[in-house]
């Protein structure tokens, strides 16, 4: 195991070495999950345009896209070993480490106000403080959650309601969370690596996947699918993740602009998320014409709604003690939000 660590940590010498020889400026590594122009890129690059300008160009952001640097595992040891100064991780895969930020994973926990959202994922004491202790265990600390747009369904057959979800192989992030929440939507949750579900969506061994529009359309699964469902259940959430050791290594000042620029750029890239979304599904339907979109009544969404209330049982358990206080403090946060934002 430690000689692995060494050897992760000897490659991300070699790839970033160069870049310090390139430039004087100091460098913050930033790696993300996708492939360039994906809505991950769009909120790097809004950062490091902010980060190099606030600090007039003293700090240099250098983006590495996804498999650049190994899987989202391999992104993670690296930012808590300070090799890496941020990544892009789904929430799924933090699960192994911060049960309890899988809440993000329950169908429907979201409200249905962007700007609740973006309180939520920005300002939650529910998130921030009750789980940076564990976070800081695993050498981590969260910087910000944000949306990269609703959890739509790619599909070989029309779905409406849990009932056509029978025996329906979807792909789902390596996450114990989702597992029960597909499984209780009435779907066989099928995890897979995201590098093989174009392949399998093609020879048939998968009947659908749940992503991100913008995601559907930069994979290309819409050229091996058939249906488009938005059932408006779950936003696709992601977190920007840094070194709980190189962070509080930071002048307070640097740590206060790195705060600040983060929840500028989540709330910015949650207001340009929806129109994104629209582009991308534009962009699907007149390169697929053939392509079926399907938006659920809200007395379909019901149907899927009720089934959620089964998989926060499932969280609580799955956390332990404190689950069932993450769940309600967190609602409870949700609620007077909508209250105070209408």
């Amino acid at each position: 195991m430690l000689l692995m660590k060494r050897f992760k940590q000897a490659i991300a010498a070699l790839a970033f070495g160069g870049f310090a020889l390139m430039s004087q400026a100091e460098t913050w590594k930033y790696a993300i999950e996708v492939s360039q122009g994906d809505i991950q890129d769009l909120y790097a690059q809004e950062f490091k345009k902010r980060i190099e300008q606030k600090t007039s160009g003293e700090v240099e952001v250098k983006v590495f896209y996804g498999g650049t640097l190994g899987t989202s595992a391999d992104a993670t040891e690296l930012v808590a070993d300070g090799a890496l100064q941020f990544a892009n991780i789904s929430l799924g895969h933090l699960g192994s480490f911060v049960p309890e930020i899988q809440l993000f994973s329950i169908p429907f926990i979201l409200s249905e106000n962007n700007d609740v959202n973006k309180k939520l994922m920005t300002e939650s004491k529910t998130v921030y403080q009750g789980m940076s202790g564990d976070f800081a265990k695993s050498g981590l600390r969260l910087m910000s959650i944000y949306s990269e747009g609703e959890d739509a369904w790619a599909t070989n057959k029309a779905i409406r309601s849990p009932q056509d979800l029978d025996n329906f192989k979807m792909r789902i992030l390596v996450s114990p969370m989702q597992v029960e929440a597909f499984k209780d939507m009435g779907s066989s949750p099928t995890p897979l690596p995201f590098g093989e579900v174009y392949g399998a969506l093609q020879l048939k061994t998968i009947d659908g996947v749940g992503n991100p529009i913008s995601s559907i359309y930069q994979s290309k699964f819409f050229e091996v699918t058939d249906y488009l469902v938005s059932a408006r259940h779950q936003l696709f959430t992601s977190s920007i993740i840094s070194g709980s050791d190189w962070f509080d290594a930071q002048s307070s000042e640097r740590q206060q602009m790195i705060k600040d620029t983060m929840k500028e750029v989540t709330n910015y890239m949650m207001d340009e998320v929806p129109r994104l979304e629209q582009a991308f599904l534009d962009k699907i339907l007149k390169e697929k014409p053939a392509m079926t979109y399907i938006s659920l009544s809200e007395q379909e969404r019901d149907q899927f709604r009720d089934r959620a209330e089964q998989t926060r049982q499932k969280f609580v358990s799955m956390v332990g003690d404190n689950g069932q206080q993450v769940l309600d403090n967190f609602l409870n946060e949700r609620a007077q939000l909508e209250q105070a934002l209408n």
